[in-house]
């Protein structure tokens, strides 16, 4: 089984968001089970190439637009794996994004409708060679649609992964034709467009032969919302080849100077570190953190802002970690100077580094969000032993166990998240924290599990793939 996953973003080489470290993870997890996986990946200017061995292996001369485009393929591997990784190199297209995770704007629409095409005559310069084609969110969408349209009745078989049902990527109805799609032989297509836009995530939910989501929790509660629209509809027309697969983390990535057996000496001595390292108290109070994206539609923030000064009141210390909207990121500054910077840390920047002695240092991670698909900061907060307060959504409620590995609170409201920050102050350093604490530290959200899960329905729609190619021909 031959299987190539495409998407924006690969950690290390490129992370621009949470999707960069599924992408980087779960091709090695695949790796162990056997399966013959590469990635795709734009080469764009930001690239971390520093200690890889990086050759060109080809160029494509890509239709786009009228217009012959020359794409350079790069070939490197996975850090520590076998796993080829193809980088797809034009700078008239990609070295104006790259930068920070893209949300689907028009101008990214035209870039990775772009990158779509590039992708399939890849597959079609490698010999079509791959069994199956895993797409990952509207970056990827038109993929499967061009596939079936090149290559017919031999394409490979195709998997599309939702990691966030915001980011569509809603662009021009002209994409269509840029990229070589005659809307007046595909009625998906042309029912898309007759509003004068293209959507992108909804062109690979409609032409993949599976979609899968990031959590069990995720995927339901997709299917049961209320939202209107045309790609509610295909969703639901969908339904018997959607699932949710929960994603998992890489855990080289996460080295940790702490165990079940050493973690409160450790925890306290980096407790201690960062106080002094942010010029805060240094006292015995809880330590509740935040490291996030800082995205008011997504993560929160509204609740999160109107707890802290709770926190505070209640002896406890607050740190966040995380850039975004501006204007929320002056909200917290703003914070922090009326409740003074000894008890409240605001660090609207970008440091892993930072990231990793906050999280070992904490006591409790919040995650207020107002949906997560997924998440991956509580598998890291438990991984260091921080245990999780968050909202009960998403893959938020499939990873976390309410009383045992964190605190759950179901109202997306202040009130209900302070109630659950109250019982976090009413443990701390009791003998149900440390049972809390242990029991986090034990828990395992490596990709393993979920490498199953996919391999599982590679084949199954490998099948259907062949199953179809019989009875068409």
């Amino acid at each position: 089984m031959k299987i190539l996953i495409a998407a924006s973003e690969a950690a290390p080489i490129i992370k621009l968001g949470g999707l960069g470290d599924v992408v980087g993870s779960l091709p090695k997890a695949l790796e162990k089970l056997g399966v013959n996986v590469a990635v795709v990946i734009p080469y764009f200017p930001t690239a971390v190439v520093a200690g890889l061995k990086v050759y060109k292996s080809l160029d494509l001369l890509v239709p786009f637009n009228g217009e012959s485009h020359k794409v350079g393929v790069y070939a490197t591997k996975l850090p520590r794996s076998f796993v080829d990784v193809f980088l797809l190199k034009n700078d008239d297209f990609f070295s104006t994004v790259g930068k920070t995770a893209s949300l689907g704007i028009r101008s990214e629409v035209e870039v990775f409708s772009f990158f779509a095409r590039a992708v399939v005559e890849l597959i079609k310069t490698k010999f079509n060679t791959y069994d199956l084609v895993h797409c990952n969110d509207w970056h990827t969408g038109l993929i499967a649609q061009l596939l079936q349209d090149e290559l017919g009745l031999e394409r490979p078989a195709t998997v599309m992964t939702i990691h966030n049902f915001s980011y569509q990527g809603i662009g021009d109805a002209r994409t269509i034709n840029e990229v070589g799609l005659d809307p007046s032989v595909h009625q998906m297509v042309a029912w898309d467009i007759a509003d004068g836009d293209v959507n992108m995530l909804m062109q690979g939910i409609a032409s993949a032969d599976f979609v899968t989501t990031v959590s069990p929790t995720y995927a339901k509660e997709l299917l049961a919302s209320t939202d209107e629209g045309k790609i509610f509809d295909v969703l639901c027309a969908r339904k018997d080849r959607f699932i949710g697969i929960l994603n998992g983390i890489d855990y080289d990535a996460f080295p940790r100077p702490l165990d079940i057996m050493t973690y409160q000496v450790a925890k306290e001595s980096a407790k201690q570190s960062l106080l002094t390292k942010l010029n805060m108290t240094k006292d015995d109070a809880p330590i509740f953190s935040m490291i996030s994206r800082l995205d008011p539609n997504q993560k929160g923030l509204d609740i999160l802002i109107d707890a802290i000064p709770e926190i505070v009141s209640r002896r406890g210390r607050f740190i966040l970690l995380g850039s975004g909207n501006v204007e929320w990121e002056e909200k917290f500054k703003a914070l922090s100077v009326k409740y003074s910077s000894t008890n409240i840390s605001i660090n609207t920047v970008f440091d892993p580094e930072l990231a990793k002695q906050i999280y070992t240092a904490s006591d409790f991670f919040v995650i207020p969000s107002k949906f997560e698909p997924c998440g991956l900061t509580q598998m890291i907060s438990m991984w260091y032993g921080a245990v999780p307060v968050a909202h009960s959504v998403g893959g938020l409620r499939d990873t976390i166990a309410h009383g045992k590995t964190g605190f759950l609170f179901d109202d997306y409201s202040a009130g209900a998240l302070v109630r659950a920050l109250d019982r976090c102050f009413a443990i701390y350093k009791s003998q149900v924290h440390s049972d809390m604490i242990e029991a986090c530290l034990k828990v395992n959200f490596s990709f393993d599990k979920s490498a199953l899960a996919y391999k599982a329905l590679y084949e199954k729609a490998i099948q259907l793939r062949q199953d179809a190619f019989v009875a068409e021909d």
